[in-house]
């Protein structure tokens, strides 16, 4: 009996279970198509175990068939995981490997061995035709994808054509693998050595099939088994899970460092900058204005509409003050219903009162919450270093002080406009 791919299913299996634990802990779509891909590598290797330990006949034909299908398929899961046009995940995957159904027919014919041209001449052109319409539907596709697809069909038909259906064969899982690649690399949420590396690895992986074929006959006789030529596909999956984990760790970090209601940078993050405005302006003998704003009322909205249309409110009133500030500033949050802002580079007092003065125009607006229209005041003090003070304990400090002090001021014009309060 041949045993020789059992490590190989060993590997894989425990990669499939692998995956299949971290789809519980995360909602992210990608692993869920790798899963599928390693899924189909395993029935690959197990029906490439079948073929082996069979006589030649119809049922070794039909387990060669559906182990090159496998491997076909499980490169077009893993090119649809870097991909932007998805809806269901189980209704693309399911239009995606019908798309694929003529190359998948056209490995069927190779297996059983067909010898007529006709059949695999029409199963290119109607992969050719198929596999354009797919590239269609991403939305974020190069305007050179289907080009570059019928040009690959085509070289894929001139083997057709000329009989040499091994080297059709593989010039399509060459072709496949690059373009997951490819599309891994672009899927990616950004450029990081755990997406360089697997994107290289599957470079190789591609490259396997039109290498190991070339260099057969000039290394029948020095031993090398089938693991030299698997070892790009488990650098793959080292790959895949070095590019979670980094995700993962990035996201952790990003929750670290903002608050998670509105995405604003949090009081650590805060305080951290005004340290490195205040040390520049020292530097430079320039000035550094900070901004406390706290909303009025927000504890009223909250006890009557309840803490979801707080929390719709913080999050629209996060955007609108955004909008106000330039890139170099920082805003954020807190606390509760308190923001800060640290304005970097101002001329002088009149100037940060100026840009005061704009952020206040971030409260004219209001937003629907509930067919609610929910708007709301802020008292915003301003504090100037080095006028105000000189560290950051005593320059927030200031601002504190002038933020209350505007708040006394607008309740006072609210009970001079309004009797019945006094």
């Amino acid at each position: 009996m041949n045993l020789s791919v059992v490590p190989d299913f060993l590997a894989i299996g425990g990669l499939v279970l692998v995956f299949a634990g971290l789809l519980r802990r995360t909602r992210q779509m990608r692993p869920r198509f790798w899963l599928v891909g390693w899924a189909m590598i395993l029935v690959h290797i197990v029906a490439q175990f079948v073929e082996r330990n069979l006589a030649p006949g119809p049922a070794a034909d039909a387990a060669l068939a559906v182990s090159l299908s496998m491997l076909l398929l499980a490169s077009v899961a893993f090119v649809w995981a870097g991909s932007d046009a998805r809806l269901a995940w189980w209704r693309d995957l399911g239009i995606t490997l019908l798309a694929a159904a003529p190359d998948v027919a056209f490995f069927v014919l190779a297996a059983y061995g067909a010898d007529v041209r006709f059949p695999y001449l029409l199963c290119t052109g109607l992969g050719m035709a198929s596999t354009a319409w797919l590239f269609r539907r991403d939305r974020r596709k190069p305007s050179w994808c289907v080009p570059v697809v019928v040009g690959i069909y085509a070289l894929q038909g001139m083997f057709a054509w000329q009989g040499a259906i091994d080297q059709a064969l593989n010039w399509m899982l060459f072709w496949h693998y690059l373009a997951v690649a490819f599309c891994f690399y672009r899927g990616a949420a950004g450029p990081s050595v755990g997406v360089a590396f697997t994107t290289v690895s599957f470079v190789a992986w591609a490259a396997v099939f039109p290498v190991a074929a070339a260099l057969a006959p000039w290394l029948a006789g020095w031993g090398i088994e089938d693991e030299a030529w698997n070892l790009p596909k488990f650098l793959v999956a080292t790959g895949m899970i070095f590019t979670l984990l980094e995700e993962q760790i990035g996201h952790a970090e990003h929750a670290s460092q903002h608050d998670a209601l509105t995405g604003l940078p949090n009081r650590r993050v805060f305080a951290n900058r005004l340290e490195q405005a205040l040390r520049r302006a020292r530097e430079s003998g320039g000035r550094v204005a900070m901004l406390v704003i706290d909303l009025n009322d927000f504890k009223r909205i909250n006890d009557t509409l309840g803490h979801a249309a707080g929390d719709a409110l913080l999050h629209f009133v996060a955007q609108r003050l955004q909008q106000g500030i330039r890139a170099g500033d920082t805003l954020a949050r807190l606390g509760g219903d308190e923001f800060a802002a640290i304005l970097p580079d101002v001329a002088d007092r009149a100037a940060a009162q100026v840009r005061a003065e704009r952020l206040a125009r971030a409260f004219d607006a209001s937003t629907d919450f509930q067919d609610l229209q929910l708007s709301i005041g802020a008292s915003i003090g301003l504090a100037l270093f080095p006028d105000d003070g000189q560290d950051e304990t005593r320059l927030y400090a200031a601002a504190d002080r002038a933020m209350y002090a505007s708040k006394l001021a607008e309740r006072g014009g609210q009970e001079d406009r309004d009797p019945e309060m006094a």
